[in-house]
């Protein structure tokens, strides 16, 4: 398994339930955690409370958007390296952007299908080989 620990940050409860049970689904031994704050868990990274191996963003957040997210993490020694997802239900240009420059950052199109979610998951979770760029 590639990933074991996995922070998502997204502030919309239902999205953010359904992820967590995805991630339960592929493996019960993932340890999933869930920040509903962009900038409660930027706040926790640089604490080093969350020590994620990956990080699931909602680029669309209402305290933060992806890219200013991005900007701040990639200056917190240490995290420069977590690679990220930036999870959305839109693939719009400034996402598009942001996978473009920023370095380990890739794109997942949030899905309402738990099938769909699952299958995209389970190749960024297990998978070796890098999901797709937008």
């Amino acid at each position: 398994m590639k990933y074991k620990n996995i922070l998502l940050v997204n502030d919309i409860n239902d999205d953010a339930e359904t992820f967590v049970l995805v991630v339960n689904a592929i493996n019960h031994k993932i340890r999933s955690s869930v920040e509903s704050s962009a900038l409660e868990a930027l706040k926790k990274l640089k604490n080093s409370k969350l020590s994620p191996d990956i990080i699931f963003l909602d680029y669309n957040m209402l305290d933060l958007d992806g890219t200013g997210f991005l900007k701040l993490l990639r200056d917190i020694k240490g995290l420069k390296r977590i690679p990220i997802v930036l999870y959305s239900r839109n693939s719009g240009h400034m996402l598009q952007e942001a996978v473009t420059k920023f370095k380990r950052v890739q794109f997942l199109k949030k899905r309402a299908n738990f099938r769909k979610l699952f299958n995209s998951l389970q190749k960024i979770i297990i998978s070796e080989k890098p999901e797709k760029k937008i």
